[in-house]
């Protein structure tokens, strides 16, 4: 699949100057543009500009089939991605150049995440009574107004660091401020060095300079403290000790102590922590928030069928990583949030209508593989949530299938636990500010960013009528 950029139809003026007109209105309507390139070039390409280059969009099976198998050498992620995060800039240049941390996620995280399930259901049991219940001020079972989008990043952040750095750090507020901040201010970084025009790029280290403001972060004060304590006692006790913590900074520490001076190890599991909370908590937040507005717009439709199923999985099984896999209406809700919110609409019926159970509704009328391939964690050409093939799902700077694996299971079981456990101890409603309707998307360039402003109503209730 060899083509011209000049060849392919173009959105807006293709001229050195008039692009930029292009590039602007790009940015300020992106799903716009895009949706409507694609009906106008179904099956074929485009390409929409940006500020210093041109973006190539690939549309219909055949293409998105062949993109998808395309080998390394002719479609590099790792250069892709590293352009749109500027990483050398933004999170450092080791994470682009020495690549370690993908052996330790893609195999290590992979082999715990069964093992660490329970952690990772009672932070999020926690974390949800925490920022619900804190905005309490009378008897329980009250209804309680919370801005959604600071609730879920605040479970997201503090779930994700239950598995990477445990207790207590997972809770500690400086720290947490930290890992939510940077999540947000690797990609403000990344934009704003990305929509430099070429003669200002040599001035990017300059001009981006929040890095260094992170690092003088009291919260990073309180990683590096920890992850200091941890490396000692490995030191002086072994890492065989049966009381040895099993998560990320351990599995770090058994990679960084084989490459680096025991000088540099502790700042390196410090940075390699850092890169995880990117990972970790910009999308899982994005796609949570909207999952929770869409059960908030129409709770009269879509809460008792998912509290029912919750209830029976959980009367069964237990509080599982087992359970999740018979949860097929959650399995779908966060699916359909998912396309509804992204770029894959078009491919459906009814495709500008959420149907929380479109897609259980079609495993249950399909057997076999057509029934596993409408799992939330299953990329088509369809939908390309995760992406699709080889390249699906990347983390950033790995094409190793362990990894990708990893990081969309990983997020996939954050997000149906999460949601599983609100249906089942929490009613909840849309704020009178939105006026029955769920909060409106924004788009700053490529990434979707759901309502910051919106609350959710949430009422706990008084009794859950299942054995836990």
């Amino acid at each position: 699949m060899i083509f011209q950029l000049s060849a392919i139809p173009a959105f807006g003026p293709t001229g050195r100057l008039t692009s930029y007109l292009g590039s602007y209105k790009f940015l300020t309507n992106t799903c716009g543009v895009v949706n409507d390139q694609i009906a106008k070039h179904q099956g074929e390409m485009f390409r929409v500009p940006f500020i210093d280059h041109w973006e190539v969009v690939v549309t219909g099976k055949k293409l998105i089939n062949e993109l998808a198998q395309a080998h390394d050498d002719d479609l590099s992620v790792i250069d892709a991605v590293a352009d749109v995060l500027q990483t050398e800039f933004t999170m450092g240049a080791s994470i682009k150049y020495d690549q370690y941390h993908v052996g330790v996620i893609g195999s290590t995280m992979t082999r715990n995440l069964v093992a660490r399930f329970d952690d990772v259901y009672d932070e999020i049991a926690s974390a949800c009574e925490d920022v619900i219940q804190e905005r309490a001020k009378g008897e329980s079972g009250e209804w309680i107004s919370v801005p959604a989008f600071d609730a879920v990043i605040n479970v997201i952040a503090r779930t994700g660091n239950r598995l990477f750095v445990g207790l207590p750090l997972c809770r500690n507020s400086e720290y947490l401020r930290l890992s939510r901040n940077w999540a947000i201010d690797v990609f403000i970084g990344a934009f704003f060095i990305n929509f430099m025009p070429w003669l200002l790029k040599p001035l990017r280290q300059r001009i981006v300079d929040f890095r260094r403001r992170h690092f003088k972060h009291p919260g990073k004060d309180e990683l590096k403290k920890t992850v200091t304590e941890r490396v000692l006692l490995d030191r002086e006790f072994g890492v065989d000790r049966p009381d040895r913590p099993n998560d990320a900074i351990s599995w770090f520490y058994d990679a960084a102590s084989l490459r680096y001076s025991p000088e540099e190890v502790v700042d390196e599991i410090v940075q390699r922590l850092m890169f995880l909370n990117f990972s970790a908590i910009h999308t899982s937040t994005h796609a949570l928030t909207n999952v929770l507005y869409h059960l908030a717009e129409h709770p009269e439709i879509y809460l008792q069928p998912l509290r029912k199923e919750v209830e029976d999985v959980i009367a069964r099984l237990g509080w599982t990583k087992a359970a999740l896999r018979d949860m097929v209406k959650v399995d779908s809700f966060v699916r359909e949030s998912e396309r509804f919110n992204g770029l894959s609409s078009y491919h459906y019926m009814s495709a500008n209508t959420f149907d929380g159970f479109r897609f259980s509704d079609i495993r249950a009328a399909a057997e076999g593989f057509d029934a596993i391939r409408h799992q939330f964690v299953h990329t088509t050409p369809d939908y390309v949530t995760f992406g699709h093939g080889r390249h699906s799902c990347p983390a950033p700077y790995s094409t190793s299938d362990a990894i990708c694996e990893t990081g969309r299971f990983f997020a996939a079981n954050e997000l149906k636990v999460a949601l599983a456990h609100i249906v089942l101890f929490y009613d909840l409603k849309l704020g009178d500010e939105c006026k029955g309707v769920k909060p409106a998307n924004s788009w700053l360039s490529i990434a979707l960013i759901p309502d910051k402003r919106a609350h959710i109503w949430f009422r706990k209730r008084k009794e859950v009528e299942i054995d836990l």
